[in-house]
């Protein structure tokens, strides 16, 4: 299914998609870069039928079936779609009027064809089996409960309720932020999502520390927990926040610890999603004026920036030294993970602090990078690693038979992982969203958020 940009405007009013069959498109002489290694293949054309990668093979060598749409791949880059891994679902319905529609509609104009949301709404659940459906143009979704914590949860009784509630209602995973009085809460917690055969993601606190949440095979956001493990003997303890500004922990980080904690991650297979960009924005010298000013802020509401900026202003006032600090510990920290083989995920944390649904996930790739990763590394973890971790066996790499959820660039992301910035189309499922249909989208989302 080919959408232009008037079928597009259409949808984004209507919020229907015409169910027809979706024709044969053919990606002809493109660059793939495969993602099952690092490595490009050049002047390739790329079949797909049916929703579904058919052939790939040497474009002198791969005949056009009949009545293909041609899609014209000389000198771009054809890779799979894009992943977030952390994002928060607002409410609504599919229409632009409203959050939640212009929420899908960034991440697909950024070239996002899945997003977990980690902030569970029950509007989701529904646009979930809609996008899966086929009724809606979006990404598709991964959706969490809504967190059980310490403050959603008061007793044990509590916890065993939430989730037995989240399995019946049909959400994909369980997120906690943990934050109880005892660690029996958490033992119960881990019981429970055993019991109903939901993955546990989401923040490590104190009560029950890193250890207890890789005994659960909890994968881990924001790498809570990390340098309470890794700071050496004799430093102070961290406390209970994520953010940890004390220069006497932060400069005494045993890399022995960091080293054997990230080798035990990988035998265990414990997943982290570092949420870097977030943290990296929160500890910046950057005012609320410079940021307010990002060209992707045209994308909120001016109420959600403004109190971006009043919080960005509550974290002016700590020490540099600290903010410096742990910026580079948490780099090295994710370093370590990757030399260890132990697996990343890229997450956006999005939306809030000056980070917008689909930008906020492309600056997470930059940060990977920054921190030491190639752009290769740093695109795994937003394609491949995020499929394994799913047990989506269809997606994550182009080949013969995958899903094809696909993005063509006008640029190499393996030389510049910036490059996945130049979007020259979006196929989901194959159905094929090209550049002038992006730009539609996000003109439309503009125009919305500024009450045109």
């Amino acid at each position: 299914m080919l959408i232009g940009t008037l079928a597009l405007l259409s949808l984004a009013a209507s919020g229907a998609l015409a169910r027809r069959a979706a024709p044969v498109l053919a990606f002809v002489d493109v660059s793939v870069i495969p993602m099952d290694r690092e490595r490009v293949l050049e002047h390739q054309t790329v079949i797909v039928r049916d929703g579904r990668v058919a052939q790939v093979g040497a474009a002198a060598s791969v005949a056009l079936p009949a009545g293909a749409t041609r899609i014209d791949g000389r000198g771009k880059f054809l890779m799979p779609g894009l992943v977030d891994m952390h994002a928060h679902f607002v409410a609504g319905t599919e229409s632009l009027d409203d959050p939640a529609g212009r929420q899908l509609a960034l991440y697909v104009a950024n070239g996002f064809t899945t997003v977990r949301g980690l902030g569970g709404v029950p509007t989701a659940l529904g646009l979930r089996d809609r996008i899966a459906r086929g009724e809606l143009v979006g990404p598709q979704l991964v959706v969490a409960s809504p967190s059980i914590n310490g403050g959603t949860a008061r007793t044990v009784q509590d916890v065993v309720r939430l989730v037995d509630s989240a399995k019946a209602q049909g959400f994909d995973l369980v997120k906690t932020h943990g934050g109880w009085p005892r660690r029996e809460f958490y033992d119960s917690l881990d019981a429970a999502v055993h019991r109903a055969g939901l993955p546990l993601v989401g923040h490590v606190t104190p009560e029950y520390g890193l250890r207890r949440a890789m005994d659960a095979n909890q994968e881990v956001e924001h790498l809570d927990g990390f340098i309470a493990e890794i700071a050496a003997a004799g430093t102070p303890p961290t406390g209970p926040g994520q953010v940890v500004l004390d220069t006497a922990i932060l400069a005494h980080i045993d890399a022995a610890k960091l080293k054997a904690l990230a080798e035990e991650m990988k035998r265990r297979n414990i997943w982290n999603g570092p949420t870097l960009a977030l943290f990296n924005r929160i500890v910046s010298a950057e005012s609320p004026d410079e940021l307010s000013k990002r060209a992707e802020m045209q994308y909120s509401l001016p109420s959600s920036v403004q109190q971006y900026a009043q919080q960005k202003a509550g974290t002016l006032g700590m020490p540099e030294a600290g903010r410096r600090q742990f910026a580079a510990v948490r780099d090295q920290v994710v370093r370590a993970l990757h030399d260890a083989g132990a697996r990343l995920l890229v997450g956006s944390d999005t939306p809030q602090f000056f980070l917008t649904p689909g930008f906020g996930a492309l600056d997470e790739l930059d940060a990977f990078v920054h921190a030491g990763l190639s752009p290769y590394d740093a695109l795994e973890a937003a394609t491949r690693n995020p499929a394994e971790y799913l047990h989506r066996a269809d997606v994550g790499t182009v080949a013969v038979g995958k899903q094809a959820d696909l993005i063509l660039l006008d640029a190499n992301p393996l030389a510049n992982v910036s490059n996945v910035r130049k979007l020259r189309g979006v196929m989901l499922r194959g159905r094929w969203i090209d550049q002038a249909g992006l730009a539609a989208m996000l003109a439309d989302v503009r125009a919305h958020v500024a009450g045109k």
